[in-house]
């Protein structure tokens, strides 16, 4: 996983468990990009605003 400010740069980069769960610590509020590799590429826009900040992203295999 890796996590991008909104100017495009990498806040950080991480390795999902066993369980595919992943974690970045100490993120000020703002937007982010989230961006998952290993499988086909998928991103998605996230909001840290301090209400909600769980996201979920669900890369796939296609058949």
């Amino acid at each position: 996983m890796t996590l991008l400010d909104a100017a495009g740069n990498v806040v950080g980069t991480t390795t999902t468990g066993e369980d595919g769960a992943y974690a970045f610590a100490d993120l000020t509020g703002g937007q982010y990009t989230l961006i998952a590799t290993g499988y086909p590429p998928v991103a998605d826009i996230v909001t840290i605003d301090g209400r909600d900040d769980d996201r979920d992203l669900w890369p796939a295999h296609t058949e």
